[in-house]
């Protein structure tokens, strides 16, 4: 077998060692019939040198709803005062409310072979998840052009612990698929697809995202974005209609902390 050229373990001129961090904020507010509001954070580290990169992301999702509903009595009928005006009360109810966090290390053995070990945590009670939690080990291809401009993909397999709210728990080996395309489609425009995935056990988990990110002004940018989540078999993210899809479409600010 013959020995790897020295020519496969540089570097790309133009990938920069060390940090390099973003932070992503956005909020909706809505008002009516019903008052909705949500709040999306994200942060993404990650720290590289000759031969490794090593991923920090922390991810929060929050949403609620607030709604005044007619009191009703024993019966059933509607209550109102002595004006005639019918009685109500305010409804406050959380939809979501996601926190994430993920570790991921990758080693290369070439430019663009690597191994690695992903681990990650996601709470979120209203949607039933008490807490789940992977562990994934595999290999990888990453094909760079700039630090910016890069496609991934990854295999691997490991396994998941799902507690639910509702009390059931499931545990069991899953197997892994990740997918990145970063793309810089003009001078100050970056095109952004990114899919999760694992499967093999009773609860499947896909996440993706679409997202074009227009730099407004050194270090901030205006992001569009849209993302679903679904915990089964379905094929197609972009069904909004499908009761099983968590989807959500966002404005954010994004500000490039480490460069």
């Amino acid at each position: 077998m013959a020995a790897p050229a020295a020519s496969d373990y540089e570097t790309p001129k133009n990938l920069s060692m060390g940090w390099d961090g973003k932070v992503q904020l956005g909020a909706l507010a809505t008002f009516g019939t019903a008052d909705t509001t949500a709040i999306s954070a994200r942060t993404d580290f990650t720290y590289r040198n000759d031969r490794s990169e090593h991923e920090l992301t922390t991810k929060l999702y929050r949403s609620a709803n607030k709604i005044y509903v007619v009191r009703k009595d024993v019966n059933g009928d509607d209550i109102t005062n002595e004006s005639g005006a019918f009685v109500k009360d305010q409804v406050r109810t959380t939809t979501n409310d996601r926190r994430y966090i993920g570790v991921q290390t990758r080693w290369f053995a070439t430019s663009r072979y690597y191994a690695f070990l992903l681990a990650d945590l996601e709470l979120n009670k209203p949607a039933d998840i008490e807490s789940s939690s992977r562990q994934v080990a595999g290999f990888g291809y990453k094909l760079w052009k700039t630090r910016k401009d890069y496609v991934s993909a990854a295999l691997g397999v490991g396994r998941k612990k799902l507690e639910q709210v509702s009390g059931e728990t499931e545990e069991g080996a899953i197997g892994y698929i990740g997918l990145r395309l970063r793309r810089q489609v003009a001078f100050n425009v970056i095109l952004g697809i990114d899919l999760d995935s694992d499967f093999g056990a009773e609860n499947r988990f896909s996440e993706a995202e679409f997202a074009v990110a227009w730099k407004l002004r050194d270090p901030v940018s205006l992001k569009f974005k849209y993302e679903a989540r679904f915990n089964s078999n379905i094929i197609n993210p972009l069904d909004t209609f499908e009761e099983d899809v968590e989807a959500a479409m966002s404005v954010n600010i994004e500000v490039a902390v480490f460069r």
